[in-house]
């Protein structure tokens, strides 16, 4: 099995990329989607965050968000705090769905080779996680576009920027030594984007 993470800034269009080969029939692991699963179940999760960001980051159904976000753009270290609390968590759970076996993808009639993805916005802060994988799939996108999707999405011009400022660099290709990178452009021609990714698919075969 060769295991991929697909990543890109915010507004790139990795979640785009994900649904196009979900769309295929592959197997892929949305780790955004995962972690709010895990504030919901993860008794353990919500005991450690309501430990260091108090009571008041809990929901019943998850975490308060928008608390959780102003407490860590205005301090870097509670974000860096977030991550160490939460990325072991999410390993564990990348960790089992790569080792499942139990639902045979498609995929493998389609190609060569089984492939399994996790899309992930942030897999350099993660480097347990990445250990895992064999690739690195990078959506791009140029800034203003990534912006222009941003507010299109309900967020305001001030918070699309800083939100894009916060990832800056976050998905350099020189933070993924060792594993194979694949660079693909989401300008928003979608055909474009599905004729790189049907090359990729196709050096599997």
């Amino acid at each position: 099995m060769v295991k991929i993470g697909i990543t890109g800034s915010i507004g790139a269009g990795k979640s785009f990329l994900g649904e196009r080969l979900r769309e295929r029939g592959f197997q892929v692991l949305d780790a955004d989607r995962k972690v709010h699963e895990l504030y919901h179940d993860s008794k353990e999760l919500r005991a450690e965050l309501a430990e260091f960001f108090g009571d008041a980051c809990l929901t019943p159904t998850g975490v308060n968000s928008a608390l959780i976000a102003d407490k860590i753009f205005a301090d870097a270290s509670a974000r860096e705090k977030l991550e160490q609390i939460v990325y072991p968590h999410l390993t564990v759970a990348v960790k089992k769905f790569f080792d499942d076996t139990s639902h045979k993808a498609c995929n493998e009639i389609a190609v060569g080779q089984p492939l399994k993805f996790v899309e992930a916005a942030l897999f350099s802060r993660a480097p347990e996680l990445v250990k895992m994988l064999d690739e690195i799939w990078i959506v791009d996108a140029p800034e203003k576009v990534r912006l222009q999707r941003l507010i299109a999405r309900g967020l305001s011009e001030n918070d699309a920027a800083r939100r894009i400022q916060n990832q800056r660099g976050a998905c350099a290709p020189e933070l993924f030594l060792g594993k194979i990178i694949r660079t693909l452009v989401n300008d928003g021609v979608r055909s474009r984007l599905e004729s790189q990714v049907e090359t990729l698919l196709n050096e599997h075969r």
